[in-house]
């Protein structure tokens, strides 16, 4: 039983820092910030370190980079820092990625990216740039992130998508021409009076004008709706590291219920192997009385039984003594049950947990 239980234990584990070896624990490393042609520097000739780590409330214009930073002679070989500047002039010739649905952008701020589905673990992308809503890297067609002991494919953006999404917008905006002309006609004559006459919206997009402004307008209101929506997003991805940690809480729970539960049961041998050593000696005794009655079975009963109520007789002492003794075993043994039961239901919770 106790082999089984360290198999399970050491197969999860191992699942366990498999998975755990996909995410960036904490932004650590000390180099400046270097500005590229895809972000540069607010103040100065450096990026400035992210204050909070994560990527949250972005203004328009505003841009962050996560790089890795390898040095095998160091303390620690693999470090990461996130830095935060503005868009470079070459933004738009990175690969632009969206997450699917159900993942949080502060999730994605640490989960480490990968160029291919199969990328060994220290193989991720060494440079990643945010903007609070998508994800960039330079020079890649594919970009995979691995939450638990799952793989998850992000969305390629393309530049197809993005010019044909603003041809079918102005194409349904045309047909607006006709109807506005003659709805405008209305208005003159709306008497602010009427209760049927209602303003249907404080800005009116000019459709037929500036299409310019009217554009700019729009892309204002879904910036505003965009960043509402990341903030959310980001204040709740800290889900995900309460998951990690849970189940890492109960990973420890599950090691010390097999180490309690294992000196339980060496406690219980002990007990048992003291239980059968007394019987071994009762027996021995009541072999005595057998042998001193010849055989004669009435005599043997009542000599036993005489035994038994005399307090100062071996067997009446040896039986109170094998009476404590099977109390003990007894306490341990359901001691040991509930303990191998609770490491057996905190493994099952950490996997739940961390395959999540």
């Amino acid at each position: 039983m106790k082999s089984t239980l360290f198999a399970i234990i050491g197969m999860f584990a191992a699942t366990a820092f498999a998975a755990d070896s996909y995410t960036i624990d904490q932004f650590s490393g000390e180099e400046v910030g270097t500005p590229d042609q895809y972000i540069d520097a607010e103040f100065g000739g450096s990026l400035k370190v992210s204050a909070t780590g994560s990527v949250e409330n972005v203004q328009d214009g505003r841009f962050y980079v996560r790089q890795k930073f390898e040095d095998p002679f160091g303390d620690a070989p693999t470090t990461y820092q996130l830095y935060e500047g503005r868009e470079g002039s070459d933004k738009a010739n990175l690969a632009e990625f969206t997450l699917p649905d159900g993942i949080a952008y502060g999730f994605i701020v640490k989960a480490k990216a990968y160029a291919s589905e199969d990328a060994d673990a220290n193989s991720d992308i060494e440079k990643v740039y945010f903007d609070g809503k998508s994800v960039f890297a330079e020079g890649v067609s594919e970009m995979y992130v691995h939450r638990g002991v799952r793989t998850i494919a992000l969305i390629s953006a393309g530049a197809e998508s993005s010019s044909s999404y603003e041809e079918d917008s102005y194409a349904a905006a045309a047909p607006v021409e006709e109807s506005s002309s003659s709805t405008s006609s209305d208005d003159e004559y709306c008497d602010d009076n009427d209760p049927d006459c209602e303003e249907e919206d404080d800005y009116n997009y000019d459709v037929r004008g500036d299409v310019g402004a009217t554009a700019s307008r729009a892309n204002d209101e879904d910036y505003a709706t965009s960043a509402a929506a990341s903030d959310v997003t980001d204040r709740f991805g800290i889900a995900d590291e309460v998951r990690k940690w849970s189940a890492w809480g109960l990973v420890g729970i599950a090691a010390a219920g097999i180490g309690v539960g294992i000196y339980d049961q060496m406690q219980y041998s002990d007990a048992k192997s003291a239980y059968d050593g007394v019987n071994d000696v009762i027996d021995s005794h009541k072999a005595n009385i057998e042998s001193a009655c010849g055989g004669k079975n009435s005599c043997y009963e009542a000599l036993l039984w005489y035994e038994k109520q005399d307090n100062t007789s071996a067997i009446y002492q040896l039986e109170a003594r094998n009476k404590k003794n099977k109390d003990t075993m007894d306490s341990y043994s359901m001691a040991r049950n509930i303990w191998f039961g609770v490491a057996a239901a905190s493994i099952a919770g950490a996997i739940v947990l961390f395959t999540w």
